[in-house]
Protein backbone atom coordinates (compact mmCIF):
# COMPACT_ATOMS: atom_id res chain seq x y z
CA UNK A 1 0.00 0.00 0.00
CA UNK A 2 1.79 3.44 -0.51
CA UNK A 3 1.98 6.35 1.10
CA UNK A 4 2.12 6.28 4.67
CA UNK A 5 1.30 3.44 7.28
CA UNK A 6 -0.94 3.51 9.71
CA UNK A 7 -1.59 1.08 13.22
CA UNK A 8 -5.02 0.96 14.95
CA UNK A 9 -4.51 -0.12 18.56
CA UNK A 10 -6.91 -1.31 20.48
CA UNK A 11 -6.72 -2.17 24.68
CA UNK A 12 -9.67 -4.22 25.54
CA UNK A 13 -10.77 -4.85 29.50
CA UNK A 14 -14.39 -6.45 29.82
CA UNK A 15 -15.67 -5.32 27.10
CA UNK A 16 -17.21 -8.29 25.80
CA UNK A 17 -20.94 -6.93 25.66
CA UNK A 18 -19.20 -4.34 22.50
CA UNK A 19 -15.82 -6.08 21.33
CA UNK A 20 -17.37 -7.71 18.10
CA UNK A 21 -18.75 -4.66 16.99
CA UNK A 22 -15.84 -2.17 17.88
CA UNK A 23 -13.58 -4.87 16.08
CA UNK A 24 -15.71 -4.91 12.98
CA UNK A 25 -15.55 -1.27 12.97
CA UNK A 26 -12.02 -1.48 11.88
CA UNK A 27 -12.11 -4.22 9.93
CA UNK A 28 -14.46 -2.50 7.45
CA UNK A 29 -12.76 0.51 7.47
CA UNK A 30 -13.10 1.61 3.38
CA UNK A 31 -8.88 2.09 3.77
CA UNK A 32 -7.79 -0.94 6.21
CA UNK A 33 -4.89 -0.28 8.67
CA UNK A 34 -1.47 -1.98 8.06
CA UNK A 35 -1.49 -3.61 11.48
CA UNK A 36 -4.46 -3.55 13.82
CA UNK A 37 -3.34 -4.40 17.53
CA UNK A 38 -5.40 -5.65 20.11
CA UNK A 39 -4.24 -5.87 23.95
CA UNK A 40 -6.16 -7.51 26.26
CA UNK A 41 -5.80 -6.27 29.39
CA UNK A 42 -6.48 -9.67 31.70
CA UNK A 43 -10.51 -9.26 31.34
CA UNK A 44 -11.63 -11.94 33.54
CA UNK A 45 -15.15 -12.07 30.91
CA UNK A 46 -15.00 -13.87 27.22
CA UNK A 47 -12.73 -10.94 25.82
CA UNK A 48 -9.74 -13.07 24.38
CA UNK A 49 -12.23 -15.62 23.09
CA UNK A 50 -13.80 -12.98 20.85
CA UNK A 51 -10.45 -11.54 19.72
CA UNK A 52 -8.95 -14.68 18.95
CA UNK A 53 -11.65 -16.07 16.90
CA UNK A 54 -10.91 -12.96 14.77
CA UNK A 55 -7.51 -12.63 14.77
CA UNK A 56 -7.85 -16.33 13.16
CA UNK A 57 -9.48 -14.42 10.34
CA UNK A 58 -8.03 -11.84 9.81
CA UNK A 59 -3.81 -11.61 9.19
CA UNK A 60 -4.24 -7.93 9.99
CA UNK A 61 -5.01 -8.69 13.41
CA UNK A 62 -1.97 -8.56 16.38
CA UNK A 63 -3.48 -10.00 19.34
CA UNK A 64 -1.27 -8.99 22.76
CA UNK A 65 -2.21 -10.28 26.28
CA UNK A 66 -1.30 -8.70 29.64
CA UNK A 67 -1.32 -10.98 32.36
CA UNK A 68 -1.74 -8.73 34.64
CA UNK A 69 -4.86 -5.39 34.12
CA UNK A 70 -2.33 -2.43 33.76
CA UNK A 71 -5.57 0.19 33.75
CA UNK A 72 -6.29 1.71 30.49
CA UNK A 73 -3.57 4.23 29.76
CA UNK A 74 -0.18 1.89 30.67
CA UNK A 75 -2.24 -0.54 27.99
CA UNK A 76 -2.31 2.80 25.30
CA UNK A 77 1.31 2.80 26.56
CA UNK A 78 2.13 -0.43 25.61
CA UNK A 79 0.25 -0.67 22.11
CA UNK A 80 1.82 2.37 21.18
CA UNK A 81 5.41 0.65 21.27
CA UNK A 82 4.37 -1.99 19.67
CA UNK A 83 2.42 -0.44 16.52
CA UNK A 84 4.87 0.27 13.65
CA UNK A 85 3.14 2.36 11.71
CA UNK A 86 4.33 6.13 10.47
CA UNK A 87 0.65 7.19 11.86
CA UNK A 88 -1.45 5.75 15.08
CA UNK A 89 -4.75 5.93 16.54
CA UNK A 90 -6.77 4.05 19.01
CA UNK A 91 -9.91 1.94 18.62
CA UNK A 92 -11.41 1.72 22.12
CA UNK A 93 -13.40 -1.49 22.89
CA UNK A 94 -16.78 -0.25 23.77
CA UNK A 95 -17.13 2.70 20.64
CA UNK A 96 -16.70 2.50 16.83
CA UNK A 97 -14.72 4.48 14.15
CA UNK A 98 -17.36 5.21 11.47
CA UNK A 99 -16.03 3.52 7.99
CA UNK A 100 -14.36 6.19 5.90
CA UNK A 101 -12.10 7.46 9.33
CA UNK A 102 -8.89 5.82 8.40
CA UNK A 103 -9.19 6.62 4.12
CA UNK A 104 -9.91 10.11 5.36
CA UNK A 105 -7.61 10.65 8.07
CA UNK A 106 -4.20 9.13 5.54
CA UNK A 107 -5.47 11.17 2.90
CA UNK A 108 -4.85 14.21 4.97
CA UNK A 109 -1.79 12.60 6.51
CA UNK A 110 -0.55 12.36 2.83
CA UNK A 111 -1.06 15.69 1.72
CA UNK A 112 0.47 17.51 5.06
CA UNK A 113 2.95 14.83 6.05
CA UNK A 114 4.32 17.53 8.47
CA UNK A 115 1.08 17.56 10.27
CA UNK A 116 1.44 16.01 13.67
CA UNK A 117 -2.68 15.17 14.61
CA UNK A 118 -5.65 14.47 12.13
CA UNK A 119 -8.68 14.69 13.79
CA UNK A 120 -12.40 14.84 13.07
CA UNK A 121 -16.19 15.47 14.28
CA UNK A 122 -17.44 12.52 16.94
CA UNK A 123 -20.65 11.44 17.29
CA UNK A 124 -22.26 10.85 20.63
CA UNK A 125 -24.65 7.75 21.34
CA UNK A 126 -26.11 6.79 24.31
CA UNK A 127 -26.68 2.83 25.20
CA UNK A 128 -29.31 2.17 23.58
CA UNK A 129 -27.25 3.57 20.08
CA UNK A 130 -29.90 7.13 19.62
CA UNK A 131 -27.72 9.88 18.72
CA UNK A 132 -27.24 12.38 21.82
CA UNK A 133 -24.89 14.84 19.95
CA UNK A 134 -22.31 15.62 17.64
CA UNK A 135 -19.21 17.11 18.73
CA UNK A 136 -16.75 19.37 16.28
CA UNK A 137 -15.04 22.42 15.98
CA UNK A 138 -17.46 25.39 15.30
CA UNK A 139 -14.60 27.59 13.36
CA UNK A 140 -13.76 25.17 11.13
CA UNK A 141 -17.10 24.10 8.87
CA UNK A 142 -14.12 22.44 6.36
CA UNK A 143 -11.84 20.10 6.12
CA UNK A 144 -8.78 21.93 6.53
CA UNK A 145 -4.85 22.15 7.69
CA UNK A 146 -4.41 24.29 10.58
CA UNK A 147 -0.75 25.87 11.80
CA UNK A 148 -0.13 25.97 15.36
CA UNK A 149 -1.23 29.14 15.94
CA UNK A 150 -4.54 28.49 13.98
CA UNK A 151 -4.92 25.22 16.48
CA UNK A 152 -4.02 27.53 19.39
CA UNK A 153 -6.28 30.76 18.63
CA UNK A 154 -9.51 29.13 16.90
CA UNK A 155 -9.71 25.54 18.47
CA UNK A 156 -7.99 25.31 21.95
CA UNK A 157 -8.73 29.16 23.12
CA UNK A 158 -12.64 29.19 22.18
CA UNK A 159 -13.72 25.85 22.52
CA UNK A 160 -14.42 24.42 26.27
CA UNK A 161 -11.76 24.07 28.41
CA UNK A 162 -12.06 20.43 28.53
CA UNK A 163 -13.23 20.17 24.44
CA UNK A 164 -11.37 16.54 23.17
CA UNK A 165 -12.04 14.78 19.80
CA UNK A 166 -9.19 12.56 20.60
CA UNK A 167 -11.24 9.40 20.14
CA UNK A 168 -10.97 10.45 16.13
CA UNK A 169 -7.55 11.58 16.47
CA UNK A 170 -4.74 9.84 14.18
CA UNK A 171 -1.49 10.84 15.73
CA UNK A 172 2.13 11.09 13.66
CA UNK A 173 3.89 8.28 15.91
CA UNK A 174 7.06 10.00 15.99
CA UNK A 175 5.56 13.52 16.95
CA UNK A 176 3.22 11.08 19.39
CA UNK A 177 6.77 9.50 21.17
CA UNK A 178 8.27 12.97 21.34
CA UNK A 179 5.44 14.23 24.10
CA UNK A 180 5.73 10.54 25.31
CA UNK A 181 2.83 9.01 24.16
CA UNK A 182 0.16 9.67 26.98
CA UNK A 183 1.13 10.39 30.65
CA UNK A 184 0.02 7.89 33.37
CA UNK A 185 -0.16 11.24 35.71
CA UNK A 186 -2.94 12.75 33.70
CA UNK A 187 -5.57 9.33 33.68
CA UNK A 188 -8.29 10.58 31.85
CA UNK A 189 -6.88 13.65 30.30
CA UNK A 190 -3.51 11.70 29.26
CA UNK A 191 -4.96 11.86 25.75
CA UNK A 192 -6.03 15.18 25.27
CA UNK A 193 -2.53 16.30 26.49
CA UNK A 194 -0.95 14.44 24.06
CA UNK A 195 -3.16 16.46 21.28
CA UNK A 196 -2.44 19.55 22.54
CA UNK A 197 1.05 19.15 23.13
CA UNK A 198 1.88 17.80 19.59
CA UNK A 199 -0.81 19.80 17.29
CA UNK A 200 1.23 22.81 18.95
CA UNK A 201 4.11 22.15 17.60
CA UNK A 202 3.42 20.70 13.98
CA UNK A 203 -0.15 22.21 13.53
CA UNK A 204 -2.98 19.78 12.54
CA UNK A 205 -5.50 18.46 10.07
CA UNK A 206 -9.24 18.12 10.37
CA UNK A 207 -11.80 16.27 9.37
CA UNK A 208 -15.06 18.26 9.01
CA UNK A 209 -17.40 14.86 9.15
CA UNK A 210 -18.08 12.22 11.53
CA UNK A 211 -15.55 9.72 11.94
CA UNK A 212 -15.88 8.05 15.24
CA UNK A 213 -18.90 6.94 17.58
CA UNK A 214 -18.68 7.44 20.90
CA UNK A 215 -21.02 5.74 23.34
CA UNK A 216 -21.36 8.02 26.60
CA UNK A 217 -21.63 5.44 29.65
CA UNK A 218 -21.93 6.55 32.95
CA UNK A 219 -18.76 3.57 33.86
CA UNK A 220 -16.57 4.50 30.52
CA UNK A 221 -13.24 5.46 31.75
CA UNK A 222 -13.38 9.11 31.11
CA UNK A 223 -16.82 9.51 32.84
CA UNK A 224 -15.20 7.95 36.28
CA UNK A 225 -12.32 9.95 36.21
CA UNK A 226 -14.67 12.80 36.29
CA UNK A 227 -17.09 12.04 38.90
CA UNK A 228 -14.63 13.15 41.69
CA UNK A 229 -14.37 16.93 41.43
CA UNK A 230 -11.30 16.78 43.42
CA UNK A 231 -9.30 14.44 41.49
CA UNK A 232 -10.16 16.23 38.34
CA UNK A 233 -8.96 19.57 39.93
CA UNK A 234 -5.94 17.63 40.55
CA UNK A 235 -5.58 15.99 37.04
CA UNK A 236 -5.75 20.48 35.82
CA UNK A 237 -3.37 21.44 38.36
CA UNK A 238 -1.04 18.32 37.04
CA UNK A 239 -1.78 19.64 33.64
CA UNK A 240 -0.81 23.19 33.76
CA UNK A 241 2.30 22.49 35.96
CA UNK A 242 3.20 20.02 32.65
CA UNK A 243 2.55 22.15 30.70
CA UNK A 244 5.02 24.97 32.16
CA UNK A 245 7.78 22.34 32.65
CA UNK A 246 10.96 22.77 30.65
CA UNK A 247 9.89 20.20 28.30
CA UNK A 248 6.75 21.88 27.55
CA UNK A 249 6.31 25.61 28.07
CA UNK A 250 8.32 26.34 24.43
CA UNK A 251 4.37 24.71 23.25
CA UNK A 252 2.14 26.33 25.48
CA UNK A 253 2.01 29.82 26.05
CA UNK A 254 1.89 31.10 29.43
CA UNK A 255 -1.24 33.42 29.10
CA UNK A 256 -2.93 30.74 27.22
CA UNK A 257 -2.24 28.03 30.21
CA UNK A 258 -3.63 30.79 33.01
CA UNK A 259 -7.05 31.11 31.06
CA UNK A 260 -6.99 27.20 30.18
CA UNK A 261 -6.61 26.56 34.15
CA UNK A 262 -8.68 29.38 35.39
CA UNK A 263 -11.46 28.69 33.15
CA UNK A 264 -11.38 24.60 33.54
CA UNK A 265 -11.40 25.38 37.46
CA UNK A 266 -14.41 27.47 37.24
CA UNK A 267 -16.28 24.61 34.86
CA UNK A 268 -15.63 21.83 37.19
CA UNK A 269 -17.11 23.73 40.13
CA UNK A 270 -20.05 24.79 38.41
CA UNK A 271 -20.52 20.92 37.35
CA UNK A 272 -20.25 20.22 40.81
CA UNK A 273 -22.93 22.04 41.89
CA UNK A 274 -25.62 21.97 38.52
CA UNK A 275 -23.69 18.72 37.53
CA UNK A 276 -22.15 18.25 34.05
CA UNK A 277 -23.70 19.38 30.57
CA UNK A 278 -26.03 22.43 32.64
CA UNK A 279 -26.02 25.21 30.49
CA UNK A 280 -25.79 28.71 32.41
CA UNK A 281 -29.40 30.17 30.91
CA UNK A 282 -30.76 32.69 34.00
CA UNK A 283 -33.56 33.03 31.53
CA UNK A 284 -35.49 30.22 31.41
CA UNK A 285 -37.51 28.66 34.07
CA UNK A 286 -35.84 25.25 34.25
CA UNK A 287 -32.50 26.39 35.30
CA UNK A 288 -33.13 28.63 38.45
CA UNK A 289 -35.62 25.29 39.25
CA UNK A 290 -32.97 23.43 38.84
CA UNK A 291 -30.54 25.56 40.21
CA UNK A 292 -32.95 25.91 43.42
CA UNK A 293 -33.03 21.97 43.75
CA UNK A 294 -29.07 21.83 43.99
CA UNK A 295 -28.61 24.69 46.39
CA UNK A 296 -27.40 22.21 48.76
CA UNK A 297 -24.65 21.66 47.08
CA UNK A 298 -24.13 25.29 46.25
CA UNK A 299 -21.52 25.30 49.42
CA UNK A 300 -19.62 22.09 48.68
CA UNK A 301 -18.80 23.67 45.39
CA UNK A 302 -17.88 26.92 47.05
CA UNK A 303 -15.63 25.31 48.85
CA UNK A 304 -13.86 23.55 46.03
CA UNK A 305 -13.27 26.17 44.06
CA UNK A 306 -12.14 28.21 47.26
CA UNK A 307 -10.13 26.09 49.24
CA UNK A 308 -9.01 23.25 46.85
CA UNK A 309 -5.06 22.85 46.75
CA UNK A 310 -3.82 19.34 45.04
CA UNK A 311 -3.55 16.61 46.49
CA UNK A 312 0.33 15.69 46.70
CA UNK A 313 1.40 12.01 45.66
CA UNK A 314 -1.61 11.38 43.46
CA UNK A 315 -0.85 9.76 40.37
CA UNK A 316 -3.89 10.69 38.62
CA UNK A 317 -4.54 7.32 37.04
Amino acid sequence: MSGPTLSVVMPNYNHSRHLAEAIEGVLHQTRLPDEFLILDDASTDNSLEIIESYAEKHPVIRVLKNSQNTGVVEAHRRLFEAAQGDYVCTAPADDAHLPRYCELGMQLAKKYPHAGIIFGKIRVIDEHNAILAELGVRRWPQSRYATPQEFLTEYLDVEAPSHSLCGATIYRRQAFREVDWYRSELGHWSDTFAARAIGLAYGVCYISEPVYVWRKLATGFSAESRVDARHTLDTVARAAALMRSPEFRDRFPEEHVRRWERRYRRLVVWNSWQGEGTAFQPTTARFWWNSFKRLPKLPRAIRLGVFHSPRKGDSGA
